[in-house]
């Protein structure tokens, strides 16, 4: 008894594999498809980053918050309320 081996390969539909045999789909045109959504168009800037360029001038420095001049620990915790924390000087 002898088994015979089938030595041609399987169809493969992928586009990534090496083509065996011309493909038929090189002789069809190719449709032109209109896009289902239209372009999108860039979104213009909050009028307060617009004109974050020119106040910079007149803004005050950013108040930077510290830990105490003698405390050596690593975190310290803020007993401030949301109006404390929020608060314009």
């Amino acid at each position: 008894m002898s088994i015979s081996v089938n030595t041609t390969r399987p169809l493969v539909s992928s586009p990534l594999a090496s083509p065996t045999s011309p493909t038929l789909q090189s002789s069809r045109p190719q449709s032109i498809r209109k896009p289902l959504f239209p372009a999108s168009r860039p979104l213009r800037p909050f009028p307060s980053v617009m004109t974050s360029g020119i106040r910079t001038a007149t803004k005050k420095p950013i108040k930077i918050i510290e830990p105490p001049k003698n405390y050596h620990g690593g975190c310290f915790v803020l007993n401030l309320t949301q109006a404390e924390l929020s608060r314009q000087d």
